[in-house]
């Protein structure tokens, strides 16, 4: 990506509208009310709504240290703007997976793309998954606190910016099955791509894409229990809307990269998708 220097980033910040998370009509969808599958619950739309009015009506604070008025044009100060950790050159220009043990070598392909594993074509994220953006991540995951998402998707916006992909035809968030959807209420890959999708001015769909088996969460899985955890679960009710476009997949953290493939896997084979790219906030690295 081109933000190597968070300083020339801050002092050229990306164009960004109010604290809304992706339900503006400035970012189109393929079906009315497309958003819902987004939103398990009226409970979680109106704490999303909530949240979206609090951020409108009070001024803004950083999203990494929360002092307000550090900053003007970013979700971010440009103290911890400087603290965020990019994923940047040297990656792996397939799967961007971030060579940081070797960060004088050039870009160059790991070992799962030297022998292709991925069925995206490619994949970018913004950020390693660590320190205060993993925080946000989890803050925003699993705490419902959805005013992070802009904050995020502004980290993406960016890693896009300097990934130079042609626009993609169509968004994608990689769905939650609906009884996991109904227990959290609200899919954050949903949300994210529905921001994202906003401020590219992208259209986005929610329903491409179905889970139809619930499985087990994948945090705690090996790259193999990971990959039999995913497999055969993802299934696209009308093949149509996917033939022959160029598809971007949205999701919050990118780890194995097995639920991303599983994902590509059926838009490439039953949807024959002409192309399948795929951006997360972080990258989480083997330990």
């Amino acid at each position: 990506m081109s933000c190597k220097s968070p300083e020339v980033c801050q002092l050229n910040p990306p164009k960004t509208g109010p604290h809304s998370p992706g339900i503006g009509a400035s970012a189109p969808v393929e079906k009315r009310f497309a958003f819902r599958p987004a939103l398990g619950s009226i409970g979680s739309g109106l704490r999303f709504a909530g949240s979206v009015l609090v951020d409108l009506c009070l001024p803004r604070s950083c999203a990494g240290c929360q002092r307000i008025g550090a900053h003007s044009h970013s979700s971010w100060c440009l103290e911890c703007w400087k603290k965020i950790p990019w994923a940047i050159s040297p990656l792996c220009p397939r799967c961007g997976r971030p060579f940081t043990d070797s960060p004088d070598s050039p870009d160059h392909l790991c070992g799962e793309c030297i022998e292709p594993t991925f069925h995206f074509d490619t994949a970018r994220s913004a950020v390693l998954h660590e320190g205060i953006i993993r925080t946000r991540i989890h803050q925003f995951k699993f705490g419902a606190q959805m005013e992070w998402a802009p904050p995020l998707v502004e980290l993406m916006e960016i890693a896009y910016a300097g990934w130079g992909l042609p626009a993609p035809d169509l968004i994608v968030p990689v769905p939650l099955h609906p009884k996991r959807l109904k227990e959290r209420g609200f899919n954050q890959s949903g949300l994210l791509a529905g921001e994202f999708a906003r401020r590219i001015k992208a259209p986005v769909s929610f329903d491409i894409l179905v889970r139809k088996n619930q499985t087990r969460p994948q945090t705690r899985l090996s790259r193999r229990e990971r990959l039999e955890n995913v497999k055969g679960t993802f299934e696209i009710p009308d093949a149509r809307r996917v033939r022959g476009r160029r598809i971007l997949l949205v999701d919050d953290v990118f780890t194995t990269g097995t639920t991303l493939n599983e994902c590509a896997a059926i838009l490439k084979r039953k949807g024959r998708a002409s192309e399948v790219h795929a951006i997360t906030v972080t990258r989480a690295l083997p330990g």
